[in-house]
């Protein structure tokens, strides 16, 4: 099951141009079968919505995209925004009291750059070495998955996060993080069965029963161990 991890709607998030039904209709031309709805700190159902979505072979499912103090994390197991969770110790708090999941989204986004880095609480970053990509992101001591192969980020960052992940041995994601219809299906996680709800994909993400690709939006979907 294809599922895009990683996607921002009109109805959710103030700074995309995606409408959901647009987003379905996109998902369905080119054979995605799942969508992870991560809105920017808020999260929303509808069930006229969800009922589309399956009379056109796509699942969606619910998750946030958390603002943090030390960047964004995808929370997968909350089903509204809980007071607090912009910390990341009491978003870990929070989620393990849900049995849920957490991956730390773009975590390399800019910071390989030295013209950005002063803008980041990070340590200057060792492009070469993924020991100091892991010691420079404190965030990653808290979440469960590093998404490594993000849609909006540049071929080295994604490089970079995908070294680190093998270093620390942590769980690794695809998702598009689209703000468009073109880009949905860009990047993308593969799983070994059909879910049906959040809590089997949690579950699946706990158990790694999966992989990341790129390319299912152009019909050249390459598949990454």
């Amino acid at each position: 099951m294809r599922i895009d991890f990683h996607v921002h709607t009109t109805r959710g998030s103030s700074d995309s141009n995606l409408d959901p039904l647009l987003m379905i209709d996109q998902a369905h031309a080119i054979g995605l079968e799942g969508i992870c709805i991560t809105e920017h700190d808020n999260a929303w159902t509808d069930p006229e919505i969800e009922e589309y979505a399956r009379d056109r072979g796509v699942t969606l499912f619910l998750g946030i995209e958390v603002t943090t103090e030390w960047g964004h994390v995808g929370a997968f197991g909350l089903d509204r925004y809980v007071g607090g969770i912009y910390k990341v110790k009491e978003l870990r708090r929070i989620i393990d009291e849900v049995d849920g999941f957490l991956i730390a989204n773009h975590p390399f986004r800019y910071k390989l750059d030295p013209r950005f880095q002063f803008i980041h609480k990070t340590t200057p970053i060792d492009q070469a070495n993924p020991v100091s990509g892991s010691q420079a992101l404190e965030v990653l001591e808290y979440v469960d998955a590093i998404e490594v192969v993000n849609g909006a980020c540049s071929e080295e960052e994604n490089r970079y996060a995908q070294a680190v992940a093998e270093h620390v041995g942590c769980k690794r994601i695809g998702g598009s993080d689209s703000h468009s219809a073109s880009s949905i299906g860009c990047a993308v996680t593969i799983f070994e069965r059909p879910l049906s709800t959040t809590r089997e994909l949690i579950d699946e993400l706990k158990a790694g029963r999966y992989s990341t690709g790129q390319g299912l939006n152009t019909g050249e979907l390459r598949v990454f161990p």
